[in-house]
C-alpha cells in the first residue's frame, strides 16, 4: 500500500471513528471538498503537509498517525467516548 492509500484510509477510518462526513471535514477546514474526496480515494499523489495538518487538526489527531499504517484508531473511538462519559457525571 503506497503512502496516498494509507492516508486515505486512516482519514476515511477516523472519519469514521468521530462520525462526521467528508462534508463536515471540508466545513471543518479550508479544504475545498473536491480535495478531500480526491484525498479520500487514495488517489492524491502530491498532498501539501498544510493540508495534511489542517485535516488532522479537524479530526483532533496527530499529521504522523494519518500516515501510519499501524494506527488503531477502534483504541482512539474508546478513548473519546470515555472521555465523554466522565464529562456528563
Amino acid at each position: 500500500m503506497n503512502l496516498s492509500e494509507i492516508f486515505a484510509l486512516n482519514v476515511k477510518k477516523r472519519l469514521n471513528a468521530i462520525n462526521l462526513t467528508k462534508k463536515d471535514l471540508a466545513q471543518l477546514t479550508s479544504v475545498s471538498r473536491n480535495t478531500i474526496n480526491a484525498v479520500t480515494s487514495g488517489k492524491a499523489k502530491m498532498i501539501r503537509f498544510e493540508t495534511i495538518e489542517e485535516i488532522a487538526r479537524a479530526l483532533r489527531c496527530k499529521p504522523q498517525q494519518l500516515l501510519d499504517e499501524e494506527t488503531d484508531w477502534a483504541i482512539y473511538k474508546w478513548a473519546e467516548n470515555y472521555q465523554r462519559g466522565l464529562k456528563h457525571e
